[in-house]
Protein backbone atom coordinates (compact mmCIF):
# COMPACT_ATOMS: atom_id res chain seq x y z
CA UNK A 1 0.00 0.00 0.00
CA UNK A 2 1.30 3.53 -1.25
CA UNK A 3 0.72 7.02 -0.76
CA UNK A 4 0.15 9.54 -3.89
CA UNK A 5 -0.60 13.12 -4.11
CA UNK A 6 -2.97 12.86 -6.89
CA UNK A 7 -6.80 13.99 -7.52
CA UNK A 8 -9.47 11.54 -6.15
CA UNK A 9 -10.86 9.12 -8.67
CA UNK A 10 -14.41 9.37 -8.90
CA UNK A 11 -15.03 5.54 -7.53
CA UNK A 12 -13.02 6.39 -4.48
CA UNK A 13 -14.14 6.38 -1.08
CA UNK A 14 -12.99 9.90 0.36
CA UNK A 15 -12.70 10.06 4.49
CA UNK A 16 -10.98 12.90 6.92
CA UNK A 17 -7.96 11.68 8.81
CA UNK A 18 -6.01 13.51 11.26
CA UNK A 19 -7.76 17.03 9.45
CA UNK A 20 -6.35 15.90 5.88
CA UNK A 21 -8.58 14.78 2.96
CA UNK A 22 -7.27 11.10 1.92
CA UNK A 23 -8.83 8.57 -0.98
CA UNK A 24 -8.70 5.32 -0.72
CA UNK A 25 -9.22 3.09 -3.87
CA UNK A 26 -12.40 0.77 -2.80
CA UNK A 27 -10.46 -2.67 -3.31
CA UNK A 28 -7.99 -2.14 -0.60
CA UNK A 29 -10.45 0.72 1.95
CA UNK A 30 -11.08 -2.71 3.72
CA UNK A 31 -7.45 -2.80 4.52
CA UNK A 32 -7.48 0.95 5.82
CA UNK A 33 -9.72 0.01 9.04
CA UNK A 34 -7.68 1.27 12.13
CA UNK A 35 -4.85 3.36 10.51
CA UNK A 36 -3.69 6.56 11.64
CA UNK A 37 -2.08 9.15 8.80
CA UNK A 38 0.80 11.45 10.74
CA UNK A 39 3.19 13.37 9.21
CA UNK A 40 6.98 12.70 9.93
CA UNK A 41 10.52 14.28 9.65
CA UNK A 42 13.31 12.17 8.22
CA UNK A 43 16.53 12.50 6.56
CA UNK A 44 14.80 12.81 3.19
CA UNK A 45 12.51 15.43 4.19
CA UNK A 46 8.80 15.85 5.59
CA UNK A 47 6.40 13.18 4.55
CA UNK A 48 2.76 11.18 5.18
CA UNK A 49 3.14 7.73 7.25
CA UNK A 50 0.22 5.49 7.41
CA UNK A 51 0.25 3.46 11.07
CA UNK A 52 -1.62 1.13 12.73
CA UNK A 53 -3.44 -2.14 12.22
CA UNK A 54 0.04 -3.80 14.28
CA UNK A 55 2.56 -2.66 11.78
CA UNK A 56 3.50 0.55 9.98
CA UNK A 57 3.27 1.63 6.46
CA UNK A 58 5.46 3.82 4.48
Amino acid sequence: MGLALEEPAEEDIVETINGIKVAFEKAVYSQTEGLTLEAQDTPQGKGLVMQGSGSDCC
